[in-house]
């Protein structure tokens, strides 16, 4: 693939760094390798995953940090590799605890952490949170979440960020059902008869 004969040689002119605060970088591109049946603890050279233990620089972003670096591990069940230059060694249950810790009054989530709840960051904490519905803490955050999200779904069946209706956070949304294994013809997110796919075709 052009992509990864690109990705190799970025790698190799970035020194394996892809960005120094933005640590989803890390995880978008491990997420990517993982679809094309690579391994990103050994690409290039270069372990991507690695960067995805150090706790503090994964959070330095916000929540999406741990979001995005729960989901890209589990995207193929990779084991977190060790990393002597983190203060802190990030754990699956350390960013699972993370997420839990930063949801809302509402429940729901937000980047900052703080309110007001977005469509979007729920979208995904639902998404990292799928593997983990065993737990108790992660079941009971998931339904006040799903509580939240059928809440704030628009007349049409949409979602909205910032006010605006927008494909990206009906997908979002979409695609937390489906991970939780939850119909995205759901009662609870059929609202005047309009489902979230029908509203995302509306775009189309």
């Amino acid at each position: 693939y052009a992509y990864l004969k690109n990705l190799g040689a970025y790698l190799d002119e970035c020194g394996g760094v892809l960005h120094s605060i933005k640590y989803t970088e890390y995880s978008r591109v491990s997420l990517a390798l993982a679809a094309l049946g690579k391994n990103p603890a050994d690409f290039g050279g270069y372990n991507l995953l690695k960067p995805l233990t150090d706790f503090d620089a994964v959070c330095r972003q916000g929540l999406n940090g741990p979001i995005w670096a729960l989901i890209a591990l589990d995207s193929g069940g990779f084991e977190i590799p060790e990393n002597p230059d983190a203060a802190v060694l990030a754990t699956r249950d350390i960013y699972i605890e993370e997420i839990l810790k930063n949801m809302l009054p509402d429940g729901g989530w937000s980047l900052t952490g703080t309110a007001p709840c977005d469509a979007d960051i729920t979208a995904m904490a639902l998404c990292a949170l799928a593997s983990y519905t065993d737990r108790a803490d992660v079941q009971t955050a998931l339904e006040r979440a799903l509580g939240y999200l059928s809440g704030v779904q628009n007349p049409d069946g949409g979602f909205s960020a910032g006010g605006i209706a927008n494909s990206e956070s009906c997908a979002q949304v979409l695609t937390a059902l489906c991970a939780l294994g939850i119909s995205p013809e759901d009662g609870r997110f059929v609202k005047n008869s309009h489902t979230l796919a029908e509203n995302l075709l509306s775009f189309q």
